[in-house]
């Protein structure tokens, strides 16, 4: 017991970081960790949230939370609860006071609105069960961190979810320093003040000695969101593996399986689709040697480069080639105008990065990339985008985790706030 303060506090974060690799493969939707804690005279309470992933969740469990504590849990779980196993989705929950461990909580979830609370109550030297009724609420949260390490070394967990979404940005996350502040507008399923399962991240905004001030919102699905910039001087992204081959451009269709545009049947995707306008300037990924401009079958009018180690790019549907077979090209260069010539339904860039004669999804990489919104949603988009980059800003300048809620924004501990400007 004696090491649990370290472990729920330190350990949370560096044994978290360490082991979300192995991970990564079990958990497919993981909370944010809140992290509420008040005084009590000179002890700290401290909650830690954890949802269970899919499997090998023991060793897990116990090097976050220490294997002692852990090891109590599952024999009052296993002896007074039946419980031998917990449920992917659910959360369950540590509180400790000081170095003594005041409650067990298992967060079961039946449904997207209901569930039930299974704790255990210190009383004495003994722990008494209590259940009691959960509800779940859809609610829209604005996350603020003040990135102390990193935010995969802060928060593992939430990291590999923002990660996930960014898409074109994700690479911002690994440039936030100590010192650095960023806000996530997060919609999703609540357990109260714990995200059980994420819809989407709505933005984000920064603020940063290294990479700037900027705030980002995202235009359509919940699940993959483009990022924009609206009203502000920072119109170009840091620096990534790859320049984006579209200025303000806006993915339309992913790496991997997917309904064939013609036929409806399932089709491999080999890269993925950029819209574009007709002669919208493509440019090079990245520095290296035209190695094919010509006809490539159902690409139309496509362009091959080859930027050494294995390393190539293909730019597919063009309409016409600003480059030719055999020239060297640095990144960035406008090599042709899109198009949609060959298997096209519309003008767009087909993107395809193959490494070692495999292709890869290019959304592995990072990109610099023009931040403005695209000629199609320009409009639509500042007008959806105004009331989130205030909110967003609002939370920056107060530093503090919000809930957003008709049109108010309340504090983590249920306080009102003051109405958006």
């Amino acid at each position: 017991m004696k090491y649990k303060v370290l472990l729920a506090v330190f350990a949370a974060l560096i044994a978290a970081a360490s082991y979300a690799l192995y991970q990564k493969s079990l958990i497919k939707e993981v909370n944010v960790q809140v992290w509420w804690s008040n005084a009590v005279g000179k002890k700290l309470r401290e909650t830690v949230h954890l949802q269970v992933p899919e499997s090998a969740y023991d060793d897990f469990f116990a090097e976050i939370l220490g294997g002692e504590t852990w090891e109590n849990a599952k024999k009052l779980y296993r002896r007074q609860a039946g419980l031998t196993k917990f449920m992917n989705g659910d959360v369950f929950s540590v509180t400790t006071l000081g170095n003594k461990t005041v409650s067990y909580d298992l967060h079961h979830y039946k449904n997207n609105s209901t569930g039930e609370k299974i704790s255990f109550v210190r009383s004495g030297q003994d722990f008494v069960k209590k259940n009691e009724p959960l509800s779940l609420e859809e609610k829209t949260m604005i996350r603020f961190y003040q990135i102390k390490d990193s935010l995969a070394g802060d928060d593992p967990q939430f990291y590999e979810i923002a990660k996930e979404r960014l898409i074109w940005d994700w690479g911002i996350l690994d440039k936030l320093k100590p010192g650095d502040s960023v806000a996530f507008m997060v919609k999703g399923i609540f357990d109260n003040d714990i995200l059980v399962k994420t819809y989407g991240i709505l933005g984000f905004s920064v603020k940063s000695a290294n990479i700037g001030d900027f705030t980002m919102t995202a235009f359509r699905d919940y699940i993959y969101g483009d990022y924009f910039v609206s009203g502000h001087t920072v119109v170009l992204s840091p620096p990534g593996d790859f320049r984006a081959p579209i200025d303000s451009g806006r993915i339309t269709s992913y790496f991997g399986t997917r309904k064939d545009p013609f036929n409806k049947h399932k089709k491999f995707h080999s890269g993925v689709d950029i819209l574009a306008k007709t002669d919208t300037p493509v440019r090079a990924a990245e520095s290296g040697t035209v190695i094919f401009a010509g006809e490539k079958g159902g690409l139309g009018k496509a362009v091959v480069i080859d930027h050494g180690n294995g390393l190539r790019t293909i730019y597919g549907h063009l309409n016409r080639f600003l480059t030719t077979n055999g020239r060297k090209v640095t990144r960035g260069e406008i090599i042709a105008g899109a198009g949609s010539t060959g298997r096209s339904t519309a003008p767009h860039l087909h993107f395809t990065v193959m490494q070692n004669g495999k292709t890869v999804d290019p959304l592995l990489f990072t990109y610099e990339r023009v931040w403005t919104a695209p000629f199609d949603i320009s409009g639509e988009f500042r007008t959806l985008s105004a009331s989130r980059t205030v909110q967003l800003e609002t939370v920056m300048k107060n530093k503090k985790s919000v809930f957003i809620k008709n049109n108010m924004m309340s504090s983590s501990t249920g306080k009102k706030a003051k109405k958006k400007p």
